[in-house]
This record gives structure tokens, C-alpha cells and sequence, in this order.
């Protein structure tokens, strides 16, 4: 088997789960809360111990730079009280300040911007950086809410790695989510206001074409953070787009048809994904979902043809998340958010109404400012491929490991 790299990404907030949080993620574990993130680790003990070269990176981030020092020392014990039978190498925000640094005593500043634990696609292209830095093979991405159930999801990916690079010098692999009992499709909202707003229906429309049906390995235009295999040239050829807030997973897949990388799904790579609740409101969800869908949708609009692109359609990717991507997503953010502010008003909530009608003011501007958004993603394409390509010189690469871990 070749050389993995596993990133597992954990994110952590204020005690109770109460601050100002300055970066929204999904479901932060509270600083006194135990976590999840000791349940993923300890799920990996087979595949470590099983004779296959792995590293492991614990990526840790915190919802306020004021927090920084508190979860780097939280995320510590976590990885070591008690000891793993296997090393992990932490990164934290004391570590990306060492990488900064590196990359500015070096003289390589304009390369500052893409180092940063600002959000999700950032953190996911520091998993990028550190799989290249330790030189490994591939990565496999991960999240800390989840479990590696299968002892032989490692020799999958090598299968269908074999497969795939007979074909595709460069390319993605996918995986799926189960829940704890199997199943693969998520739990649909009953509201009216989502009905016009059917994201988990046409979510769960696209797994049943993709991974509950026709061959076990296929073409995707859908796929998982939490559950991705990317081979070292992908790794160094195409980062996250850092300009996206939410949904950075499918939208590396758009990304990685825009420029002419094929990705695929293996309906059997599975993870088992145990995510606690989500603590914001439906109004803060949806929020998040329209700004990244207006994102995506400028980026397709906007594209030039250029070396090395190709021309994607919203077509490409339906149902999801294609459907969101056309003409009438002002209408359908009209009609849900509107259904959704009444929901509010009759339960006697007139700031969550007035902050979902807020959501409408925020597209309008967010499609008036969006100039530039698919130029701006082929400059840091640009950039990146440079920096990966410095970060993979051996020596750099062996200084690097030296300066974050005090071991080449």
C-alpha cells in the first residue's frame, strides 16, 4: 500500500458553547465538553497497526482568536491523555504561526494568504500543505465526528487508486456516510418553508443515483469532506477555493472539473458520520447555504476559457447542487425565507424573522459585489500550484517538518 497521509480537522469554542464566535462552523465542541474527537482517533487504531505506512495530523481550530491557545492545549490532551498507539502531529494556530514564518524568512510573502485556519476551506487546504510537507502519497481527509468502522477502507482506496491512475494522471476519490444505523440518505425538514428550499430532497436524490445505485465505482459531481482520498499530484495542483464559506467539499469537486480533473465515487468507501446537533438557527443555516450557492453560481457564470480549463455547466451537477444554481435561486430564497420569517413571527420570534429577511438583502449585495470571483479563484490556483511545488523540494519540505515538529 502507498504512503497516507490522515487529516482530521477538529473545530472548538467557548465553554458552554456561549462567546462571540468571529468563524462560524457547523457544530464547535464546547472547551468542557469531552468531544468527539478521541472517539475518530481511537477508530483508527486497526488501520495503523495493520503494517500500512500512515501519518496522522490532528488540524485544530477555534472560533475566536481568543480561543487559540485554550483549544491547542485542549486538542493536545485530547491526542495524549491517555497515549495513542500511534504518533499524531498536531497543527494548531502556534503551528501556523511557524509556517508563516517559514514561508516570510524565505521570502515567499505573497504565499501568506493561503496559509490560514479562517474557515473551513482554509483549514482543508492546510491538510493539502502538511500531506505535502510529510510526503505522502495521498491524503485522506477526515472529520472529528466520525468513525472508520471498515478494516479494509485503506486497501479500497488503494483498489480503486490502481483503477483509476491506469486512466487519469490526476484525479479525486470520494467516499460516502452512513449513520449509526447503515443508512445513507439524511432526514428531510417537513416545514413548508422547505419545500421551496429542498435541500436534503435533492441532497438525497443525488445519493441515491451515486451511491445506492449502478457500479460500485462511478463519475461524481457530489462528495464529503469527511470522506475524501486525494493522490499527492491533486493534492498539489488544486486547493479549496478559501473564498467559499460553507459546502467547500462539493465545491472542490466543481473546481477540479474546471479544470479538467475527473472525480469518483466508491459506493463502498464508507465512513460511519455520528455529528452532534447543530447549534445555530435555521435562519443562520440557511444563511450560510445561500451565500455559498450565490458564490458558486457567480463562479460558473463568470467563466473564461483558459490552459488546462474545461467549461462546466450547472447541468454537470444536478440535482445537488446543480438545482441551486440556476436562474431562480432569488426566487426560491424569496418564497423559503418569507415562509420561514412567518414560521418565526408565529412563534413569537420577530428578531429571528427580521435577521431570515436579512438573508434576501445580503444575496442582493453578495450578487452585486461578486465581480471577479472565477478570476480571483484561477490567480490562487496559480499561486498555490507554486507554493505546493516549493513546500514538495525535499529540503524545504524536511525544514518545514523540522520547524512545526522539531523532526524531519
Amino acid at each position: 500500500m502507498r504512503g497516507y497521509f490522515v487529516a482530521i480537522p477538529t473545530y472548538w469554542t467557548y465553554p458552554g458553547g456561549a462567546g462571540p464566535e468571529e468563524i462560524v462552523f457547523d457544530h464547535p465542541t464546547p472547551l468542557d465538553a469531552p468531544g468527539t474527537l478521541r472517539r475518530t482517533l481511537e477508530s483508527l487504531n486497526p488501520l495503523t497497526a495493520a503494517g500500512v505506512e500512515v501519518e496522522v495530523s490532528v488540524v485544530a481550530a477555534a472560533t475566536a482568536p481568543a480561543l487559540e491557545a485554550a483549544v491547542e492545549d485542549r486538542v493536545r490532551e485530547v491526542i495524549e491523555s491517555p497515549p495513542l498507539p500511534y504518533p499524531v502531529r498536531l497543527f494548531a494556530a502556534s503551528h501556523l504561526s511557524i509556517l508563516q514564518d517559514f514561508c516570510r524568512t524565505r521570502g515567499r510573502t505573497e504565499w501568506l494568504p493561503l496559509l490560514s485556519l479562517a474557515g473551513y476551506a482554509q483549514i482543508r487546504n492546510l491538510t493539502l500543505i502538511l500531506a505535502n510537507i510529510c510526503g505522502a502519497q495521498a491524503l485522506i481527509s477526515l472529520d472529528d465526528d466520525e468513525v472508520i468502522a471498515d478494516p479494509d477502507f485503506l486497501a479500497k482506496v488503494d483498489e480503486d487508486f490502481e483503477v483509476l491512475g491506469r486512466e487519469h494522471p490526476v484525479f479525486g476519490l470520494a467516499g460516502i456516510y452512513r449513520d449509526q444505523d447503515g443508512g445513507v440518505l439524511v432526514p428531510e425538514p417537513a416545514a413548508a418553508w422547505a419545500g421551496y428550499w429542498p435541500k436534503m430532497r435533492w441532497m438525497n436524490a443525488a445519493l441515491t443515483e451515486l451511491a445506492l445505485a449502478g457500479p460500485r465505482l462511478k463519475p461524481t459531481y457530489l462528495g464529503f469532506g469527511g470522506n475524501l482520498a486525494l493522490p499527492a499530484a491533486l493534492c498539489r495542483q488544486l486547493p479549496f477555493d478559501p473564498a467559499i464559506t460553507r459546502g467547500e467539499d462539493t465545491d472542490y469537486i466543481l473546481n477540479a472539473r474546471l479544470f479538467g480533473i475527473p472525480f469518483f465515487l466508491d459506493n463502498t468507501l464508507s465512513i460511519i458520520h455520528l455529528p452532534p446537533d447543530k447549534p445555530h438557527p435555521t435562519w443562520m443555516r440557511l444563511r450560510q447555504d445561500l451565500v455559498r450557492f450565490c458564490y458558486t453560481r457567480l463562479k460558473l457564470r463568470q467563466q473564461e476559457p483558459g490552459p488546462g480549463r474545461a467549461q462546466v455547466t450547472t447541468g454537470d451537477f444536478k440535482p445537488y447542487p446543480g438545482n441551486f444554481l440556476g436562474d431562480d435561486l432569488p426566487l426560491r430564497a424569496f418564497q423559503s425565507h418569507t415562509l420561514l420569517a412567518l414560521d418565526y413571527l408565529d412563534q413569537g420570534d420577530s428578531k429571528a424573522a427580521q435577521r431570515t429577511l436579512e438573508n434576501l438583502a445580503l444575496m442582493e449585495r453578495l450578487e452585486q459585489s461578486g465581480a471577479g470571483v472565477y478570476a480571483a479563484y484561477v490567480r490562487t490556483v496559480s499561486l498555490w500550484q507554486a507554493l505546493q511545488q516549493w513546500l514538495a523540494t525535499p529540503e524545504v519540505a524536511a525544514g518545514a517538518r523540522q520547524a512545526l515538529w522539531g523532526a524531519a
